[in-house]
């Protein structure tokens, strides 16, 4: 690789430490040796299953898919699915599974959070929340966490909609959902949920989601303030802290600096800005900056993607919280129509002034990829913005061709100078 091959073209965005050290000092808690005597405990959960009632009720939320991310950032993700599929776990299954059962099956070399607290492996949970909001593999995989670790697991259940307007029984079978989950809670605390706390949880919680909103809104501008790799590191606190003052903090820096950028139309890469692409799908966490880098030195910068806005849903309040939360928790991305995303996506695309359109096509989450061939071919008529679907995975080195990706690209990149001329 030569010299200019390694120039980094990327803008360093200052609040982003900070974001890094509070997921440090989370991460840091979280393995307090003295955690059970404060009356706290640790809980796994999935990214789309309801966080606020484990904050209120001192009850720290880790999350296995977050951790599957950081291990794919160290490049380790690979071997650990490797570990995983040497237990008997098929390399079909999602990466970010394998790569938590290769941690828990090779306690002796989990990835050490090397850039967030220098342990490896998250701290040993005393209960699962699982929320099917997001995918199916969840069930099977929280099922078995409960098998090895012989913990309760907690299942909220929340059926694809098919309709964007949410039927009234509906809301009413999760309604009644949210309260089991409290009921669980409370007995593995042994202390009853104050509803006080909760209300004041969910309010830093929407708070967060607005600033985190209006963060990603910027990349609108030109040149955008963002690219994508910025949101993937940005994204964390809303996914794992929403429910606290500290992220709302934290965002409101982030979001006064991403402001002055705009304002000195500063974009996040330093080479003129040629084409806006949006993207679709869970990044490639082992190949983050490299790719995106590679990319920006064409002048391809990404304002806007499905994966960091699928946290922008926010709490609507109608004066009954489990309600409100019952709503927001089922009205998920991922757990919506496949009209909804190509609406979704022709909207975004338009909205940032996108010149093209990037799908990846993952072979670990199938509910993600599910449908991309179509919604790129009904997106480009809608809207008549081309789009190139490549594929690879977000853990899995294994299942990505860099030659292939590049020569995908180069070729959409071609089109759009085609229609610009």
């Amino acid at each position: 690789m030569n010299s200019v091959e390694k120039q980094r073209v990327y803008r360093r965005l200052e609040s982003t430490q900070s974001v890094k050290n509070s997921q440090a000092m989370y991460y840091f808690q979280s393995k307090n040796p003295y955690l059970h005597d404060e009356g706290k405990k640790i809980a796994w959960i999935t990214s789309g299953g309801p966080v606020e009632f484990l904050v209120a009720m001192d009850i720290i939320p880790l999350y296995p898919e977050q951790y599957g991310a950081i291990a794919g950032s160290a490049k380790d993700s690979t071997r650990l699915s490797q570990v995983a599929e040497s237990h008997g776990y098929s390399q079909d299954i999602c990466a970010y599974a394998r790569t938590s059962f290769g941690s828990i099956l090779s306690p002796e070399s989990p990835t050490p959070l090397s850039e967030i607290d220098g342990v490896g492996g998250l701290a040993t949970p005393d209960m699962l929340i699982c929320g099917n909001n997001i995918c199916g593999t969840v069930l099977k995989w929280y099922q078995d966490l409960a098998r090895i670790y012989k913990i309760p697991l907690f299942i909220f259940d929340t059926p694809p909609l098919t309709d964007d307007k949410i039927s009234s029984y509906y809301i009413e079978y999760l309604t009644t959902q949210m309260s089991e989950y409290i009921t669980f809670l409370e007995s593995e605390m042994n202390k009853q949920m104050d509803i006080e706390i909760l209300t004041e949880v969910f309010q830093n919680s929407k708070h967060a989601i607005e600033l985190w909103t209006k963060i990603l809104s910027l990349g609108e501008a030109i040149p955008a303030p963002l690219n994508c790799a910025d949101r993937f590191l940005l994204m964390a606190p809303v996914v794992s802290q929403r429910g606290t003052s500290e992220t709302v903090s934290l965002y409101e820096e982030v979001y006064q600096e991403v402001q002055t950028r705009v304002d000195n139309s500063e974009g996040a890469i330093t080479v003129p800005e040629q084409y806006r692409l949006l993207w679709d799908n869970i990044p490639i966490w082992f190949n983050l900056y490299d790719f995106y880098n590679t990319l920006a030195q064409k002048g391809v910068v990404f304002p806007v993607d499905t994966y960091t806005n699928a946290w922008s849903q926010n709490f609507q309040e109608s004066g009954d919280l489990l309600k409100d939360a019952a709503v927001m928790y089922s009205n998920i991305y991922l757990n919506k129509t496949l009209q909804h995303k190509i609406d979704l996506v022709s909207v975004l695309a338009k909205k940032y002034q996108c010149d093209g359109i990037l799908y990846h096509s993952m072979r670990s989450c199938k509910r993600y990829s599910l449908g991309q061939p179509i919604t790129r071919v009904e997106v480009t008529e809608k809207t008549n913005i081309p789009g190139t679907l490549i594929e690879g995975d977000m853990n899995d080195s294994r299942a990505y061709s860099e030659g292939q990706v590049m020569t995908r690209i180069d070729a959409l990149l071609e089109l759009i100078d085609t229609q610009r001329n």
